[in-house]
């Protein structure tokens, strides 16, 4: 198969591979070759997040190259499966089939099934997590290998007719906004006259913001760098957008962040950028009684200065600090019904597509921020 293989910072190959490449019978801990019970789908669809953005440049402690990236994947069953059905648990026997022919969105969590978050179907949590377009090949190949883990854990879902592949690859990150809110979700039911604040005007931003607009009526502002993300985050319904300095304009940032709520600061803030000086920013904006989710990953802190906690300023303003990580299977159903449903809009989000052969380009574009999502459509 055709297949961008990631070797190192800054170098990213298109060739042809075996559709089990890096298999080691050597070393077998490390290898990645097919077992009983793994299938293998054609990737239809797969985007380039700001994580493959991030290894590209920096490499992971994660990786082990050379590994194909890509992990929002939309891809197409080639003969009939049988999966676990949602929510069944590992003992259960409930199953049910997709068709071949069908496309399917792709939990890229590949767990243990043995720990004891696995036990508690906390799949993304796993002590021994392994994930797709990481650890193990990723969807920038015309082919990807689906472990037999993901199907005893329900990790394929079926996609909506009435989505594109384009779209149906990005069901997976809206699948990890839905678990990020998971945490917020009874703070932003009961302040429905509330206010939150996005920090990040980027897609997954804005996947926020279409979400929380459709849980609740709380006034949402948007807090990003790009003019043409903050139109964007007007159109789907951000009552303000605040652009953001880190420089000597951060206080003048601040100042007009706070004015929206009379000083009073928001209910519920979201930081859905890998910046660290927003949560700082988002400490400053907080009201009391607040609760502040970390949805981006941050870069690895040189600084320790950069982050400065006042537990006091926590304790005596009831403030909560959350972290949410991936999703679950479960996540992506949901997600899959949203869209299906017309409640949320990824088509807005998908405004480049590419051929796998451009994939650098893919990768460079998305990491100077043009337009929104990028995906590979095309493989041969």
């Amino acid at each position: 198969m055709r297949a961008a293989v990631f070797y190192g910072p800054g170098s990213i190959a298109n060739e042809e591979v075996d559709c089990d490449f890096r298999y080691s019978p050597i070393e077998p801990e490390r290898s990645y070759g097919r077992t009983e019970g793994d299938i293998f789908l054609t990737v239809k669809a797969c985007a380039v997040c700001g994580y493959d953005v991030r290894v590209y440049r920096n490499g992971h402690h994660k990786i082990i190259s050379p590994v194909i990236l890509g992990h929002e994947i939309c891809g197409q069953v080639n003969s009939d499966i049988i999966v676990n059905s949602l929510g069944s648990g590992q003992t259960n026997t409930a199953k049910r089939t997709i068709k071949a022919g069908s496309r399917v969105a792709v939990s890229p969590i590949i767990p243990c099934l043995s720990c004891v978050y696995c036990q508690f179907e906390l799949y993304n949590l796993c002590i021994n997590l392994k994930e797709i377009g990481s650890s193990i090949n990723g969807g920038f190949a015309e082919f990807v290998k689906i472990p037999q883990q993901l199907l005893k854990i329900g990790g394929l879902v079926p996609v909506p007719d009435n989505l594109s592949d384009e779209e149906a690859a990005l069901l997976e990150p809206l699948a990890c906004c839905l678990n990020g809110l998971y945490h917020l979700n009874p703070l932003i039911r009961k302040n429905e006259q509330g206010s939150v604040a996005i920090i990040g005007d980027g897609p997954i931003g804005l996947l926020h913001l279409q979400l929380v607009k459709n849980m609740c009526n709380a006034n949402v502002a948007v807090v990003g760098r790009i003019s043409q993300r903050l139109n964007q985050a007007k159109s789907m319904g951000a009552n303000a957008t605040i652009t953001f300095a880190d420089d000597a304009q951060f206080d003048q940032s601040l100042q007009k962040t706070l004015e929206l709520t009379a000083g009073v600061g928001f209910n519920v803030i979201i930081i859905a950028t890998s910046n660290p000086v927003a949560l700082d920013f988002a400490l400053k904006i907080a009201s009391k009684n607040s609760r502040i989710n970390i949805f981006a990953g941050m870069p690895k802190i040189t600084n320790p200065s950069m982050f400065s906690l006042d537990p006091n300023f926590l304790h005596y303003n009831q403030i909560s600090i959350t972290g949410s990580f991936s999703s679950t299977p479960y996540s992506l159903m949901e997600a899959a019904k949203l869209v299906s449903q017309g409640e949320i809009n990824l088509s807005t989000l998908v405004t480049h597509r590419y051929h796998l052969r451009d994939i650098v380009q893919a990768v460079l574009d998305t990491e100077t921020y043009r337009g929104l999502r990028i995906v590979i459509n095309r493989f041969h």
